[in-house]
């Protein structure tokens, strides 16, 4: 019977210690006092349940044979008092085991709040989406930090692509914009943000050199897209639906964040399977070794080498490393990038080229002077630090583009010729059908 007694205390020190651990749990993960309190409230509730059933069955509630059970004399045994001097001791070891608890305690959350503060519990790195909004007309300084404002076209899905953590604001992540061919950090080019507004109480989306009007210091967060009023510190959790600008406050903007760190095959969309350190290995073909699949989820089907497109025109994809005795190709938004090598309806000279690209939303047909003349090493550097904003790519350079696709190639997407340009034709300029009828697309593997 002593052994049952010993097992029973055993048990009660197990559930306090329970208890402990899902306190620090819950204090760990509330983000408000009010939250700590109610959620130790029914911590406590729930620990007492069996108590208060023990004294239920005493009172007869649940009839007579529990009734019997709970007031059985080894309920109402009393234990002697203790001498003073074995009490003492019986007290000072209790109090030496409450202040290791404590101390236990408020090591873990000093670790806790370090690795908090620091990041280490947010997703390291996420893909974003922007809808094909357009702000004409946008009031830009300079990527390179430059002072004067010039007015641009901003279409929003340019800035499409992988966001990196990079620091920490107000105990939440401030994630950057990194290129568009690796997804690293841009050496020239300054990366837009992603972080959270104490002035706006809300996440936003924003760039240093974007502005609303042409008071450069008006906010220290000139946000572009702002999500709902919140305190979330996971901008995962947050709402999709955001206020964006377009030269005035516009709602109903979807904003899609996905973390790129995977937990299963089903994150890698069962096209690869997820590593350790939580990457997707994408499957391989079984023939030539190269991948099945690219992205970072494994979500881009295999590019296809060649394209065909109208008047015999044919558009290979650009190598641009070597890399494990083959070659990696130059892609932009995780798609491939091609060059036209023979026929089309543009008439160019030789030395120059015509390349299709994905620019976030739409695929273009950009003009290149000197193609062949330049080295591989000028086109590595000039895809790392290449930005369809920045750029202006789509006004200096885009002789074709196509309708909004989420394609990771451009086969049955529509595309057009840009004729006549001006404020008569909008953003995007006199656009005329490169096929016929509409909808039967103009490339094909």
């Amino acid at each position: 019977k002593f052994g049952k007694f010993v097992f029973c205390a055993c048990v009660r020190i197990m559930m306090g210690y329970l208890f402990y651990f899902n306190m620090f749990i819950v204090v760990a993960q509330a983000t408000a006092v009010i939250d700590i309190f109610f959620d130790v409230l029914a911590l406590q509730f729930l620990q007492q349940v069996d108590d208060i059933a023990f004294k239920l069955a005493k009172w007869d509630v649940f009839g007579k044979r529990l009734k019997r059970a709970s007031t059985k004399k080894c309920f109402r045994a009393e234990f002697e008092k203790l001498p003073f001097v074995r009490r003492k001791k019986m007290t000072i070891f209790v109090k030496v085991v409450y202040i290791i608890n404590l101390c236990g305690l408020m090591a873990g959350m000093t670790v806790v709040s370090i690795r908090q503060r620091r990041g280490d519990y947010h997703c390291n790195s996420i893909t974003v989406n922007f809808d094909d909004h357009i702000w004409e007309n946008a009031l830009v300084l300079n990527s390179t930090g430059g002072v004067e404002v010039e007015e641009m076209d901003l279409i929003y899905s340019y800035f499409n692509g992988v966001y990196v953590l990079n620091g920490t604001h107000a105990g939440r992540p401030i994630y950057t914009e990194q290129n568009k061919f690796n997804n690293t950090p841009y050496e020239e080019k300054i990366g837009a943000i992603i972080k959270y507004c104490e002035e706006e109480s809300a996440w936003v989306f924003m760039h240093e050199n974007i502005r609303k009007d042409r008071n450069t210091k008006n906010s220290d967060c000139p946000w572009l897209l702002r999500s709902p009023e919140t305190k979330s510190f996971n901008l995962l959790e947050v709402d999709s639906t955001w206020s964006i600008w377009t030269g005035i406050i516009n709602t109903g903007s979807t904003f899609q964040a996905t973390c790129n760190r995977c937990d299963s095959k089903a994150d890698c969309n069962y096209h690869g399977t997820c590593t350790d350190d939580g990457k997707c290995d994408c499957y391989v073909s079984e023939v030539d070794g190269y991948p099945l699949y690219t992205g970072t989820h494994c979500e881009f089907s295999r590019p296809c080498i060649r394209l065909a497109g109208s008047e015999g025109g044919l558009w290979d994809i650009i190598p641009m490393e070597i890399k494990d005795n083959g070659f990696t190709t130059w892609k932009a938004y995780g798609r491939g990038v091609y060059l036209q090598v023979s026929g089309g309806n543009l008439t160019i000279p030789e030395e120059d080229g015509v390349i299709l690209m994905y620019t976030g939303s739409r695929w273009f047909g950009s003009y290149y002077e000197g193609v062949e003349q330049k080295g591989r090493d000028y086109w590595l550097h000039y895809s790392r630090e290449l930005h369809a904003f920045w750029d202006q790519l789509y006004k200096e350079n885009t002789q074709y583009v196509s309708n909004p696709t989420s394609r990771s190639d451009p086969i049955a997407v529509d595309f057009f010729e840009i004729g006549k340009r001006g404020a008569k034709y909008g953003p995007l300029g006199e656009l005329i059908p490169l096929q016929e009828p509409p909808g039967s697309g103009l490339f094909e593997c």
